[in-house]
């Protein structure tokens, strides 16, 4: 690393912030010490001395600083040093320089052809100083011919070959990386995703490898736009470069354009053509990308330009995408009465028919209010919606007139068909006729309330389970089925006699005398019946004998 090449080996924040430090002065001195050593001061917090060690040519040998930083090898007090003594600095020429100089143009351009032909490194490093111009030239000619190797028209790539194409793409994101300019560096990435977009329908991208080489070339376009605010490195330069690429089309928005823009929006200079261009956009867009739209307007002012946002809210009051801000808006400054009826707009939109957020939303306003008339309609409303959380509220909210409001959610739910929801609530309130009328309508429940029922309705319980075993043998033929029912038959155990079980066993083999599985499944019963009986025998013997 020397005084001429540093800027390519440290870490881009720590190099920028180190710039912005030298450029605003912060470099107070240097001086010149024995054996290549040269002290810097650099104030910051603090004063801070910089040691750099420099050899004859201008490479740095050693540097440190007296700062506590410990986040790299290097500080920013160390890099604006570097930048100072980069300004200073005169090599002493060496007897290579002095032949050099006394060679003609075209020995050198020959000698110099050889040595890059045999040597990329060396190639690519004369390359550099190409103009930016030519550079984004020789760049845009490589990514042409990238795309052209990976792709031809017309035709779809999919598995390993995106692999491959998005391997080569991330190598060239490298290269860009390694430039000095930002501008340019924007720029070569601006081309990169246009290019990418342009390719995106003939690219299989089953696996996402694709998209997230998209999610991360537009990081690094938004990291390098946060530098240029942050540091003010070509920022006027990048911030015309990408608004003239988003005004280029008059009817269609680049809206990842717009977002990178919007970060320019903490400088008052800058947020007002950005603001200018999405009014203007609003009046000749489609009618589903007005709503995206107003959307950013909102942002932008809620984010750098609050004083204006009611201003804005009143005067495009008729947006319906809006809405939802003025609520917010309203809700913050307690102006609840003026909030409901936007509320209840939103819910009657289509898009929010079989979403209950708002209505959700207002309940809570309705909290804030203490309405509890409205509360007491809105739970209803959302506990018959399926918001069963809402059946604890209204049960309190009603108190002692709940149960007339309990037959007529009992009611309701049975005419909308709402079966689960009025299981839970039977189930909860133990509403034992209720749940016996069920299960007669839907044998399969017995298995889930029969305990519930069992305390009082005991042989209604018995009777439905054997019908309920009737009923699903009537549906199987084959041994996995027969082995269901006969767990069935073991659930069923505790809420029946001995005899009972074993004579229902004895009627199903009597019923079904040609399906040997079955009655072998059944005897299997019978068996462990007996062994029961004769477990509970020997227990009783040796009691009576103690």
């Amino acid at each position: 690393m020397n005084l001429y090449n540093f800027m390519n080996e440290i870490d881009e924040t720590i190099l920028n912030r180190g710039l912005l430090y030298f450029k605003d002065g912060h470099v107070l001195g240097t001086k010149v010490l024995s054996n290549g050593w040269v002290e810097v001061l650099v104030v910051g917090h603090d004063d801070y001395t910089v040691s750099v060690q420099l050899a004859d040519d201008g490479t740095i040998l050693k540097a440190n600083c007296a700062c506590p930083y410990r986040g790299g090898p290097i500080c920013k007090h160390e890099v604006a040093a570097f930048y100072s003594l980069s300004h200073s600095f005169t090599p002493k020429e060496s007897p290579l320089a002095s032949l050099l100089k006394s060679l003609s143009i075209e020995t050198l351009v020959a000698e110099l052809l050889k040595v890059a032909d045999e040597n990329p490194m060396i190639y690519e490093r004369l390359m550099a100083y190409q103009q930016p111009q030519d550079q984004l030239a020789t760049f845009e000619r490589q990514l042409e011919e990238l795309v052209a190797k990976h792709i031809q028209f017309g035709h779809e790539i999919s598995g390993k070959a995106v692999q491959r194409f998005v391997d080569d793409l991330y190598e060239l994101l490298g290269q860009i990386k390694e430039q000095a300019s930002v501008q340019l560096k924007v720029e070569m990435m601006l081309l990169c995703r246009e290019e990418c977009e342009g390719v995106d329908n003939q690219i299989d991208d089953s696996d996402a490898i694709f998209s997230e080489f998209l999610g991360e070339l537009h990081a690094q376009l938004q990291s390098l736009i946060f530098a240029t605010i942050d540091y003010h490195q070509d920022i006027d330069e990048v911030y015309s470069l990408l608004m003239s690429r988003l005004q280029k089309n008059d009817a269609w928005v680049d809206f990842e354009l717009l977002d990178l823009l919007s970060e320019y929006g903490r400088e008052p200079r800058y947020l007002q053509p950005i603001i200018h261009y999405i009014e203007r956009m609003v009046e000749v867009v489609e009618e589903k990308v007005k709503g995206s739209l107003y959307k950013v307007w909102y942002e932008l002012l809620a984010k750098y330009q609050e004083e204006s946002l009611e201003a804005f809210l009143e005067r495009h009051a008729d947006v319906p995408v809006l809405t939802e801000f003025r609520v917010e808006q309203f809700v913050s400054q307690a102006r609840y009465e003026e909030a409901i009826p936007l509320i209840l707009e939103l819910e009657s939109l289509e898009e929010n028919r079989f979403d209950a957020t708002w209505k959700l939303y207002r309940y809570t306003i309705y909290e804030k209010m203490k309405d509890i008339e409205a509360m007491k309609k809105l739970a209803y409303e959302l506990f018959v919606g399926g918001k069963f959380d809402y059946y604890a509220k209204l049960k309190k909210l009603y108190g002692e007139e709940f149960p007339c409001i309990y037959d007529s959610l009992k009611l309701e739910l049975r005419q909308l068909d709402e079966r689960e929801l009025y299981l839970k609530m039977i189930e909860i309130e133990k509403d034992q006729e209720a749940l016996l009328a069920y299960v007669k309508e839907d044998l399969r429940y017995i298995e889930r309330f029969a305990s519930l029922l069992w305390d009082r309705f005991e042989t209604e319980v018995h009777d439905l389970y054997e019908q309920y075993i009737k009923q699903e043998l009537m549906k199987v033929s084959h041994r996995s089925g027969y082995r269901r029912i006969c767990a069935i038959f073991r659930r069923y155990r505790p809420f029946t006699t001995d005899e009972a079980y074993e004579t229902l066993i004895h009627q199903l083999i009597a019923m079904y005398p040609r399906r040997r599985a079955l009655i072998e499944e059944l005897q299997c019963l019978l068996h462990e019946l007996e062994e029961e009986s004769s477990n509970q025998h020997v227990e009783q013997l040796s009691i009576d004998i103690a």
